[in-house]
């Protein structure tokens, strides 16, 4: 039997930063690996070069989070900042995008803050580094916005700002492409050979457990070859190759990515997800009576064809959702669900967050996933269907919230700010449909966006509330 080399690529067993000093999300399940030459040049350059802004690109999936994450990790423990601020626009990709900056500065700076001003006051007191995560999510005019106010932090004491984007050219004076002092581009490609078989291995140890024996590098490096050695690619292979052998496979992936060549990520959940079978030991008193009677004490599971033609109803979401919410727009069978929720998790493609007190998890996607997600609900046959449905749900939710706010108010505020991109877009939506309850809709949301300090949101929808008063009063005048 041949193990596949062991290389540590930066697998590092190390304490999560003090809620007090930052609010960095904790890595993947399998660690960091890989871009040690990165980490070094980002540490290059915002301390030793003076650099006051950096820019992580790339397609989707390379690891530009994980980067980010790791190197405010690296430069906070070797004292460089106070303070480490992650601020992520794939999780609010419907929130204002400067206003969700300030409001997460205020949280990790402990400071009471109410604009731009107020902000960059308490930034020359506290060395800061301000992590900008997927900014390609921000529209062209927030963006626009944000870049200037995150200029202007960066030059601010002993701060630095970190982004992470697929856009190379912000197209902005303050983050030129040819001058690294001022503002330095990092790209990053695929893994080199040695840190994808690292990376595989490090997978390969974690759950579930391999039904057959380690792979040949070779085969490995052949298969990883047709997805150009793409991270994320590699972490959604290594679901079925604990299954299968990489030549099993090789064949099948290069027709499927023939099929879809705009989108890779199409033709690994087919490969991944038709046909798929999963075997579940019983537990409790059916695992005992099984091993009374000398049964098998497993059962196989397999994703069924409805599951996979209701998948992309999860399109709908924006980034993510709480579990009953997306339960109940999928309408997924629950046990399918629960499969498929686990070959999408140890595939890197979702992540569960639990927030304090609350039993159900937030199903977070990954921003690769929810772009594939979204273009194909876009043409999905019961796309008006599926998208009253899930604007009807967050209206319900938002009155709810605004009748218990009073009494459950904590918990009633970290749901609500956590599902914030979807409320926006569903009562935006409505708006846009015409539907007579959106006003109320509407309505219930604006007290809770100048509570979280998103002013310029809550604006915007006072504005599309007026705007269809007008429009019902113009509609009433007699016309003689």
């Amino acid at each position: 039997m041949t193990k596949i080399s062991t290389v540590t690529m930066g697998k590092t067993a190390r304490e999560q930063i003090p809620p007090k000093d930052g609010n960095l999300p904790p890595l993947q399940q399998a660690g960091f690996f890989g871009r040690h030459q990165e980490l070094q040049q980002i540490e290059q350059a915002l301390v030793k070069e003076g650099t006051r802004r950096l820019t992580i690109t790339g397609i989707g999936g390379q690891g530009k989070t994980y980067l980010a994450i790791e190197a405010g990790h690296r430069l906070y423990r070797a004292g460089q900042f106070q303070k480490i601020c992650f601020v992520d626009y794939a999780a609010f990709s419907m929130v204002e995008a400067v206003d969700l900056a300030i409001e997460t500065l205020a949280k990790v700076l402990d400071n009471h803050l109410v604009n731009v001003a107020t902000a960059t006051d308490a930034l020359t007191k506290t060395p800061t580094l301000l992590i900008l995560n997927n900014l390609e999510k921000s529209s062209t005019e927030q963006l626009q916005r944000l870049l200037d106010v995150a200029a202007q932090w960066s030059e601010v004491g002993a701060c630095r700002v970190l982004l992470t984007s697929q856009i190379a050219d912000f197209k902005h004076s303050a983050y030129p492409t040819d001058n690294p002092l001022i503002h330095k581009v990092l790209p990053l490609s695929g893994f080199g050979e040695k840190e994808a078989l690292a990376y595989f291995q490090r997978l390969w140890e974690l759950p579930p457990v391999p039904r057959i024996q380690d792979p040949q590098p070779a085969d490995l490096l052949r298969l990883f070859k047709q997805v150009a050695f793409h991270p994320l690619s590699i972490g959604v292979l290594a679901v079925p190759l604990k299954m299968l052998c990489p030549t099993a496979l090789e064949e099948r992936l290069a027709g499927l990515l023939a099929q879809t060549p705009d989108d890779s990520l199409v033709a690994l959940l087919t490969l991944v997800l038709e046909g798929l079978e999963v075997e579940i030991e019983f537990s409790g008193w059916l695992y005992w009576l099984a091993r009374l009677f000398q049964r098998k004490t497993t059962k196989t599971l397999s994703l069924e064809a409805n599951t996979l033609r209701l998948l992309p109803r999860l399109g709908v979401f924006q980034g993510g959702a709480f579990e009953p919410d997306l339960l109940e727009i999928t309408a997924f069978n629950k046990k399918q669900w629960h499969l498929l929720r686990s070959t999408l998790e140890t595939g890197g493609l979702i992540k569960l967050e639990l927030l304090p007190t609350f039993k159900v998890p937030y199903v977070k996607f990954h921003p690769t996933l929810a772009a594939t997600l979204q273009a194909r609900f876009s043409v999905a046959e019961d796309h008006s269907f599926v998208l009253s449905d899930y604007q009807q749900r967050y209206a319900q939710l938002a009155a709810s919230m605004a009748y218990e706010e009073s009494k459950h108010t904590i918990q009633s505020h970290t749901l609500l700010r956590r599902d914030l991109s979807n409320l926006l877009y569903a009562v935006h939506s409505a708006l846009d449909a015409g539907e007579v309850w959106a006003a109320q809709f509407a309505q219930n949301i604006n007290p809770f966006l100048h509570a979280f300090g998103f002013h310029r949101d809550s604006t915007a929808l006072l504005s599309r509330l007026q705007e269809k008063v007008d429009n019902i009063q113009t509609d009433t005048i007699p016309k003689g």
